[in-house]
């Protein structure tokens, strides 16, 4: 997320009319023009305090859509400690005394006893001697007051960080009255090892420059810029125990091992034991770190990827997770192997090194099995899955070889391999089988990213096999390097003087780093696009940095804000989730340079492709046949304007709650956040609409009857909005008014919705029970899209949306039973599949418990926007 562009004021010299009043005795109002702005206060609640949580906005009152207030939703608050935020412009401060006196006699009355005061050098000491502000207000009000002594940063997850204290110790201060003050340090909450960061001697390191960020410190080339708050360095997650260190010198002149064993040994021990290593160039630091561990003689702890504060979609709050970002700063997949430890080389007679070990990795729980050794799980037919830095392996052994183990994560893709089962450069089909059944429990970011690579040696038939498999089950296809023989004398002169022809990227998989190699080459990040928090400074960050003169580039260095209270620090952009189905991959020897993500099918494990016969279309209620297809890709900006214009008196009634959305999950925005916002309000819109409204579900139907005529640009918007939100794995339900199952809905119909399609996440906790009587649609879903954060008030979170043009394919139909209500069990169709596989035997009984099983004793009601007619049903 971007930083805001407005300045907390800095409080020098002597107070004038903008400083506050310290004490109870505050003068009365200013005389000002009635009509000018002036300091108002705004109450806010925090989406991670407690229940009584709230926090303090002190703005001016021309900054009515100030998205400070959006911002400070995700700080961490408590109630007996409220935050009181200062965004007041000169001009607007002449009653900001009287308004922040209120506020803390207010606070009194209520017995609080401390605030957290969030105004940029409120702790600083005055040039002609005075007290801190901080200080004097404490005093005057017997308040305990914490506030920095600098300008402070809200980082991802609800900190508060400033970014060049006073002094080593400072930062953040408590002031009490009559004590003297207590330095916090720069990081509010406090991690563990914050107290001890203060002895590390900062600064040049040989041929490297050392540096505080939120979590930890930063190594860098000393040419290299000091990170800004809108850098990624200042998007890593603020670990709680272990501190990071980022590491951006793979392209130094100097040992980059030895500095950073030098910077290792500086650490206090308390800290040397909690270090982990993570990669802010875009280059392998496996064996950097294996060098490290060699030179201290200790185990070293590496990331594959960057540890970030990644929003859950769920409820909004925030989660650590390993991801790989891309040299655009685009944040594309969850590291299956996060982070691996690197002992130091033997001695002696036997020496060698020891393969990393893992640490930490992301396996589905389906697959995690009892087996005792780290990243390796037992899938149900009996094979192996393994975590690998690259992404997973399949093999019939838990024992992948050494290439594949070895190799390093690339953020361009999840490369899937296969073992040769029978040493023969056959895969055999049991290993294919069992991926098939491991896709649908993979993360969706994962899922988009995969592609599966041929295992060394493969054959002509394996190659075709897996080929086949990529394209039905949605992946990308990574094809064995070509093999020529050696040239002749003459042809290999021939060549010398001849151009190149270009080889494709994706045909040739990238081969692991020398393990001797103590740096290793690495590729500019160009800085994440960033947009300003405040309406009215926006504007997007350049999209790449040249390099410097001398060659090098550090971590990515945008324009920081001009000022801010609360500047917030980046999120890498998340590739946007698509949603509608991929259409057939792009071909190996042509990969696309951003392929679009690849949601996996429907769970597909049997041999052989089924086809539905005959395919019966059925389009959605009211109309049996549209004349207008489902709107698809993202909107235009004829579009945008248009709907804007459609929509514009209700406009109003939706902006805030995306916003607010926008803040709790900055993974929404894109790259362009005003477009995504105008979508998103699209959705929202449809959410809140009652079906039969002007904007609901029954509109949107007859308008894509008719042809596509005046709701066209809202739904054009809104499969644009769709396509920004979380996809979600499970099983979904829709139900329909009985007794009985309609004629039409038999096996291998395909149904096609006209219109978005509302259906219940029946894992999702707190979900609800279908009505009695009703029938059940039944799915597994591919593409829908999590709505619960932009959820109309009282609504249960449980819902999610299938976008317009959506096709399911019925897989079996059971009337009511005294045993089990009447059901329809179906697969989603991906968009733009030729021949649709459908799901095994076992995959369609588990649905069929899924449709079968009574939701429980639940509080939440069924939601009606859930209920109604299939499209197909009559």
């Amino acid at each position: 997320m971007s930083g805001l562009t407005s300045r907390l004021p800095r409080w020098r010299g002597r107070r004038s009319a903008a400083e506050p009043s310290p004490g109870p005795a505050a003068p009365g109002p200013v005389a000002r023009d009635p009509e000018g702005p002036r300091t108002v206060l705004d109450e806010f609640g925090a989406a991670s305090g407690p229940d009584g949580a709230s926090g303090f906005l002190l703005r001016s009152s021309a900054d009515r859509r100030t998205s400070v207030r959006e911002l400070a939703r995700s700080l961490r608050v408590d109630r007996d400690r409220p935050v009181v935020i200062v965004d007041v412009a000169p001009d607007a401060a002449g009653n900001l005394g009287e308004e922040l006196g209120g506020l803390l006699a207010r606070l009194r009355d209520e017995h609080r006893s401390a605030a957290r005061l969030v105004m940029s050098g409120a702790a600083a000491r005055k040039p002609d001697g005075q007290l801190p502000l901080a200080q004097r207000l404490a005093d005057a009000w017997d308040f305990e007051i914490e506030a920095p002594d600098a300008a402070a940063v809200l980082v991802p997850g609800g900190g508060l960080y400033v970014t060049e204290p006073a002094s080593p110790a400072g930062g953040w201060w408590r002031f009490a009255r009559g004590a003297e003050p207590l330095a916090l340090g720069a990081r509010i909450p406090a991690p563990r090892w914050q107290r001890a960061l203060a002895r590390v001697p900062l600064g040049e390191l040989g041929d490297h420059t050392v540096r505080q960020i939120p979590a930890g410190l930063l190594l860098h080339p000393t040419e290299a810029a000091a990170p800004r708050p809108g850098d990624l360095a200042f998007a890593l997650a603020v670990h709680p125990d272990r501190l990071t260190v980022l590491v951006n010198g793979a392209d130094s002149r100097n040992d980059l091992a030895e500095d950073l064993a030098t910077l290792l040994a500086r650490l206090p021990a308390e800290l040397r034991d909690r270090v982990r290593l993570a990669p802010g160039g875009g280059n392998d630091l496996l064996p950097v770190a294996q060098r490290v561990a060699d030179l201290l003689g200790t185990e070293v702890e590496v990331c594959t990827g960057l540890p970030l504060s990644v929003p859950n979609p769920s409820d909004g709050t925030y989660q650590e997770q390993v991801r790989l970002v891309s040299a655009e700063g685009e944040s594309t997949w969850p590291a299956l192997l996060a982070a691996v430890s690197c002992a130091p080389a033997e001695t002696g007679a036997e020496a060698g090194t020891a393969a990393p070990r893992p640490v930490r990795w992301l396996l589905p729980d389906a697959v995690a099995g009892p087996d005792s050794e780290p990243a390796v799980g037992r899938l149900p037919g009996g094979s192996y899955v393994v975590a690998v830095r690259a992404g997973l392996w399949v093999g019939a052994t838990p024992d992948p070889p050494a290439a594949v183990r070895d190799r390093p994560a690339e953020a361009r893709a999840v490369r899937i391999e296969v073992a040769d089962a029978g040493g023969d450069g056959q895969t055999g089909g049991t290993l294919l089988k069992a991926l098939a059944a491991l896709l649908p429990e993979l993360d969706a970011q994962v899922r988009e990213h995969a592609e599966i690579a041929s295992p060394a040696g493969a054959g002509a038939e394996t190659v075709d096999a897996l080929r086949r498999f990529a394209v039905r089950n949605a992946l990308m296809f990574a094809a064995p390097p070509t093999r020529s023989a050696a040239p002749t004398r003459s042809a290999a002169a021939a060549a010398a003087t001849a151009t190149p022809a270009p080889v494709p990227a994706a045909s040739i998989p990238p081969a692991p780093a020398p393990p001797t190699s103590a740096a290793v080459p690495r590729t500019a990040t160009p800085p994440p696009v960033q947009a300003t928090a405040q309406a009215r400074a926006q504007a997007p960050a350049p999209a790449s940095r040249p390099a410097t003169s001398s060659g090098r580039t550090g971590l990515p260095n945008s324009p920081a804000p001009e000022a801010g209270p609360l500047p917030q620090a980046p999120e890498p952009r998340t590739a946007p989730q698509v949603a509608s189905a991929p259409s057939t991959p792009a071909s190996p020897t042509n990969p696309a340079p951003n392929p679009a993500p690849a949601p996996a099918s429907a769970p597909a494990s049997a041999p052989a492709p089924r086809a539905p016969e005959p395919p019966v279309r059925v389009a959605a209620a009211p109309s049996r046949h549209s004349t207008a297809p489902a709107p698809a890709g993202l909107s235009s900006g004829a579009d945008r304007a248009a709907f804007r214009e459609l929509a514009a008196s209700v406009w109003e009634e939706h902006t805030g709650p995306v916003n607010r959305a926008l803040v709790h999950l900055p993974a929404l925005r894109g790259p362009q956040e005003e477009q995504a916002r105008i979508d998103l309000v699209a959705v929202h819109l449809y959410l809140t609409a009652a079906p039969d409204g002007r904007f609901g579900v029954l509109a949107l139907a007859s308008d894509a009857a008719s042809g596509g005529g005046g709701l066209a640009p809202y739904a054009a918007c809104l499969a644009s909005g769709l396509r920004r939100l979380p996809a979600l794995r499970g099983t979904l339900l829709r139900a329909v008014p009985g007794p009985g199952i309609v004629d039409d809905a038999v096996p291998g119909t395909v149904l096609r919705c006209d219109a978005p399609l509302d259906v219940v996440h029946l894992e999702q906790k707190g979900a609800p029970a279908p009505p009695d009587g009703h029938v059940r649609y039944v799915m597994r879903p591919v593409t829908a899209r999590r709505t619960s954060m932009l959820a109309a008030p009282g609504d249960s979170g449980a819902t999610a949306l299938f976008a317009a043009g959506t096709e399911f394919s019925v897989l079996a139909r059971h009337e009511a039973s005294e045993e089990a209500p009447a059901r329809v069990l179906l697969a989603e169709i991906p968009g733009g599949t030729r021949q649709f596989r459908a799901p095994s035997d076992e995959a369609i009984a588990r649905l069929d418990e899924a449709a079968r099983r009574d939701g429980g004793a639940t509080a939440a009601r069924w939601p009606s926007r859930c209920t109604g007619h299939f499209p197909g049903s009559t």
